[in-house]
């Protein structure tokens, strides 16, 4: 999705009396990113497998965040990945997150808003067209140590989200059935905002509940390192940590930047 054409669905989204001549209820919005308050390099933790995990590299590309006024089914329900008439605000022009540094990293550009309330947001882990089929970006770079049971595991990930993401049809007669958006929009993630002039948009991930059901043993090693496999259904590890970035609980939480 473009800018334009995001405006036309925020003035979709928007009630007649909030669009008047002088448009002084579509401003624009600052945004930023970090890692959990918390955040340290390295980032040690414990996960619900019994793993003693030590992050030294967790990195996040974020493609765009959005608002939505309503409350969005997941994107992994029979819908459209783009609605109109529900959103409330954008940020485009992505860049990648440090998540071990709790100090916000501004998006490039200002977005669009509206000063409706949202109740919903997404995150768009994507560089470029959310629909495009292939995607070379590396969306997750992970690496560390995990060590359970007297065993010391070096590991590292680089995930990407695109062919190699693809859910074939179920039905040969809908070969559009699973569109690679569905992948790439990480949704409904809670929130009770309303856009302002003044307010900044901060974005916080967490790179440790991605972790919670990811079972290192299952990894091949190669070269005395662990690496996460880039596609689905070659071992457990690999599967979970991509669903763990997936997930809208846990993971990110939207807030105004303090003191805005």
């Amino acid at each position: 999705m473009n800018r334009r054409d995001f405006v036309s669905l925020l003035l979709a989204a928007a009630p007649a009396s909030c669009v008047g001549t002088t448009g002084g209820d579509l401003l624009e919005l600052r945004a930023f990113a970090a890692g959990p308050a918390d955040a340290a390099a390295p980032l040690g933790f414990r996960s619900s497998l019994g793993y003693r995990i030590e992050l030294t590299e967790a990195r996040l590309f974020v493609g765009g965040i959005y608002l939505n006024r309503s409350r969005t089914t997941s994107v992994a329900a029979d819908t459209s990945c783009t609605l109109a008439g529900t959103y409330v605000a954008e940020i485009l022009g992505g860049r990648e997150i440090d998540l071990l540094s709790a100090d916000p990293q501004p998006f490039p550009n200002p977005g669009y808003a509206t000063t409706e309330h949202a109740l919903t947001g997404e995150v768009w882990l994507t560089q470029g067209d959310v629909n495009q089929a292939g995607s070379r970006t590396v969306v997750l770079r992970v690496a560390g140590t995990a060590e359970r049971d007297g065993r010391h595991l070096p590991f590292e990930a680089k995930l990407s989200i695109g062919q190699n993401r693809a859910v074939p049809p179920t039905d040969a007669a809908l070969p559009g059935q699973h569109p690679i958006c569905k992948q790439r929009i990480v949704s409904p993630i809670a929130v009770d905002l309303r856009p302002a002039p003044g307010r900044d948009l901060l974005l916080r991930i967490d790179p440790r509940a991605m972790f919670g059901n990811v079972d290192f043993a299952t990894l091949a090693e190669s070269d005395g390192t662990f690496r996460f496999a880039d596609r689905a259904g070659v071992d457990q590890a690999s599967d979970n940590l991509y669903a763990g970035m997936r997930r809208s609980i846990g993971v990110y939480s939207l807030s105004w930047l303090e003191g805005k």
